[in-house]
């Protein structure tokens, strides 16, 4: 009898030990961006580091996990989850559109690429960025630090929440309403930043 217990709580450990493993999976890339000008993101939910770089790569690092299921505790299967990458006319495209799952980006990415960014919720930080760039972003938060470069113009706009552009050389301006809120800036350079965020908040600071 006793065997036969042990022999049970094994093969329920090994089981509980396989359902959890399909429930997490690690997608690492590295892509050539020597001939790209922009690089494209869709992403559902996810949590966001962009650290920029001098190279010629991108390199990704991405942790996908599965929701629980509510009535078993258990995860859900990612086995399938595949990143979607996509080029045409030097720009790359890079998306993982499924629900249900929570997403840990980690991207270093080359100074010399634009940035064109969609994701319905979750949080973005940017470091040393010094490109132009478009983000929509439904709900999270945005903070993008600048370094070494002005912008021709700065435009964040928050639905709900707040805005704040810090540390360029000339004045940048705030428009507040009762719930939203609008930041601008003109600067001497030819870059453009336009981010979008439904609910939450937006820093873009230079250093």
């Amino acid at each position: 009898m006793k065997s036969i217990i042990k022999l049970s709580l094994i093969l329920a450990l090994f089981v509980s030990f396989s359902a959890e493993a399909a429930g997490r999976k690690q997608i690492t890339q590295t892509f050539d961006a020597s001939n790209l000008e922009t690089v494209a993101f869709q992403i559902s939910v996810a949590e966001v580091e962009i650290e920029v770089y001098d190279g010629d790569e991108i390199q990704l690092d991405i942790e996908i996990e599965a929701d629980r299921n509510w009535l078993s505790l258990r995860r859900g299967d990612v086995d399938d989850v595949e990143l979607e990458v996509r080029e045409r006319d030097s720009t790359l495209r890079l998306s993982i559109e499924e629900d249900n799952i929570d997403q840990h980006w980690r991207i270093k990415l080359p100074a010399k690429l634009a940035v064109d960014f969609e994701m319905g919720v979750g949080d973005v930080r940017i470091e040393d960025f010094s490109n132009s760039m478009d983000m929509e972003l439904g709900v999270g938060a945005i903070r993008v630090e600048t370094k070494d470069v002005d912008y021709r113009s700065i435009h964040l706009s928050a639905g709900v929440g707040d805005t704040s552009i810090r540390g360029f050389e000339n004045r940048s301006d705030q428009e507040r309403s009762f719930i939203s809120s609008d930041s601008y800036y003109n600067g001497d350079g030819e870059l453009t930043m336009d981010i979008e965020l439904g609910v939450g908040d937006i820093e873009v600071r230079a250093r």
